[in-house]
């Protein structure tokens, strides 16, 4: 970036002397962000912190299908000859579909209902 700057800075004061002074001005935009102005009358190239445009959520709610798997919980269903504990899974909640809304923005940004 320097390089580039220093690049810039050589093209406004290589004008010929016929032409103006090289212009050379520092000033701040709405922001408060610095702007540099390197050029020559012909020629100019402005460097600095322009104002971003504030971002302003438009949600649309938009529903979608869910999945919810089911539940398993592992349990003790009895013992074996020796007196050792015989553990399973046991299925406590079948899955299930469920229907779910979002409010979702054209940025990405989501939040549910």
């Amino acid at each position: 970036m320097k390089t580039l700057l220093a690049a810039f800075a050589a093209l406004a004061f290589a004008a010929p002397a016929a032409e103006a002074a090289p212009d050379l001005r520092l000033r701040f935009d709405p922001c408060g962000g610095p702007v540099l102005r390197i050029g020559s009358p012909r020629f100019a190239v402005e460097f600095g912190g322009r104002c971003k445009p504030v971002h302003h959520h438009r949600y649309r709610t938009v529903c979608e299908r869910e999945w919810v798997p089911p539940l398993f919980q592992t349990c003790l269903v009895g013992y074996d000859a020796c007196r050792r504990p015989i553990y399973r899974q046991v299925l406590v909640r079948d899955g299930y579909w469920r229907t779910v809304e979002y409010r979702v923005c054209d940025c990405g940004h989501r939040t549910r209902c």
